[in-house]
């Protein structure tokens, strides 16, 4: 009886039977066993006939029965009318139906059939209610508590998962008899090539794919080289040759994967040197010539001891390094990548920088007497240590669009000197045997000479 009285409190909080039908209800549950204090003001009991004590009746639910949101009722019968839409009669239409009211005696059983008869119908409306509401609700906790046990299972297992156990190496398969020029590798061929140079106007073009390119002279008169390289189908040709005063690795790109060369040249043997690779280590080193060209893309560079008339280096996506070049005429250029110099002794030096820091280390002007540089780098610092002695002059225009300009340099006579733009020159500047004139620009950054 009580998860009948349950119910119908439920029933009536939810809003689906109204206060008096809810009373009917109850006491209709009650029929059948003693009145308890429930109805009662003061925690006695009522007799089952008793629906006219003196210590409360169905209708004086009062705040001294402890349950202080219990509905009052006045005991008219006008309060038990049924809502319209019920459809049920059986309480409605008959006064008999109604609960006793101030002196009168129990109901009689027909009427408590008929409360009987109500009650279960309106619990079986309630659970065809409420069971599909309750099997939702009971499929969306699985649901969701399998979904979060899932996630925490494979976070657990990702973080204390241990880590795999190294595998044992593979044994490689047998490779083809080596031959004296070349050989095979699991990731692609190894070749061995050597070409006398003669004596005489000699051009050289090394030309790297998708690997380093280290390019080294000394004294000597014939080419070594070691290419390794990855062909796209088998039989292809790749060969060192020389074709009249040209010397140059002759093999189509689009035959290749990979070609990655190391080579010793004759350091002064050649009047035109051309080298290029992409997605590698350029490195030369040690070369005389009338003109050096260098090209590299995506991949460090690194020049050093190079000697020429003219030199020419356009890099991009790497860091530039530069020790001990000499050049009458450099022209060196690197995108998305800084540049860091040591002894550039040219006189007449274009060197720019996008996207990356400049740095250039001067410990003398030694081969010419005229310097002209022209030294730009973009939205990145531009910075140049200097070396200053008696017979060396500067004369220095510097420019900065959203930085500062820091010089260091004494004995200077400034003609315009802001924050963002400075003109200066030695003193002494006219008398000098050395004279450096320095055009240097940056934005976004500091401009500093030391």
């Amino acid at each position: 009886m009580a998860n009948e009285k349950l119910m119908i409190l439920k029933m009536l909080q939810d809003g689906k039977i109204s206060a008096g039908e809810a009373e009917k209800l109850l006491e209709a549950a009650s029929h059948e066993e003693p009145k308890s204090s429930y109805y009662a003001s003061g925690g006695s009991s009522s007799s089952t006939s008793g629906g006219n004590s003196s210590t409360g009746s169905p209708s004086s639910y009062s705040s001294s029965s402890g349950n202080s949101n219990n509905y009052r009722s006045s005991g008219s019968s006008s309060d038990y009318s049924p809502p319209p839409s019920s459809g049920h009669t059986g309480y409605a239409s008959s006064a008999h139906n109604r609960p006793p009211g101030p002196g009168e005696g129990p109901r009689s059983s027909s009427g408590s059939d008929s409360f009987a008869n109500d009650l279960s119908k309106k619990f079986d409306a309630f659970a065809r209610d409420f069971e599909p509401k309750l099997q939702k609700f009971s499929e969306t906790v699985v649901e969701k508590t399998a979904g979060i046990a899932d996630k925490i299972s494979k976070s657990f297992d990702e973080s204390f998962r241990p880590p795999p156990a190294p595998r044992a190496p593979r044994t490689p398969h047998s490779p083809p008899p080596r031959s004296s020029a070349s050989s095979s590798h699991q990731d692609g061929q190894e070749k061995r090539f050597e070409l006398f140079v003669t004596p005489g106007y000699n051009e050289l073009n090394i030309a790297g794919l998708n690997g380093d390119v280290l390019i080294h002279g000394y004294n000597g008169d014939k080419i070594t080289a070691t290419v390794h390289c990855k062909p796209k189908r088998i039989n292809v040709p790749l060969s060192l040759m020389r074709l009249g005063n040209k010397y140059f690795l002759n093999y189509d790109d689009d035959d290749f994967e990979k070609v990655s060369i190391d080579a010793y040249v004759p350091e002064s043997l050649f009047n035109v040197i051309t080298i290029n690779t992409i997605n590698g280590l350029l490195d030369v080193s040690t070369l005389v010539a009338d003109t050096i060209t260098l090209n590299n893309s995506n991949g460090k560079t690194k020049l050093q001891s190079l000697d020429a008339e003219f030199l020419k280096t356009e890099c991009n996506n790497g860091r530039l390094n530069i020790e001990i070049v000499k050049a009458k005429n450099a022209r060196i250029e690197n995108f998305n990548g800084a540049i860091d110099a040591l002894d550039i002794d040219s006189a007449n030096l274009k060197l720019t920088s996008v996207n990356g820091g400049i740095v250039v280390n001067m410990s003398q002007f030694t081969t010419f007497d005229d310097y002209i540089w022209d030294v730009d780098s973009s939205n990145s610092k531009l910075t140049l240590n200097l070396p200053t002695y008696p017979d060396l002059g500067y004369y220095v225009k510097a420019h900065t669009s959203l930085g500062q300009i820091r010089i260091g340099l004494t004995n200077l006579n400034y003609i315009y000197n802001s924050s963002s733009h400075i003109e200066a020159k030695s003193i002494n500047f006219d008398a000098c045997s050395k004279k450096v004139k320095l055009a240097l620009e940056t934005s976004n950054a500091q401009l500093q000479i030391n």
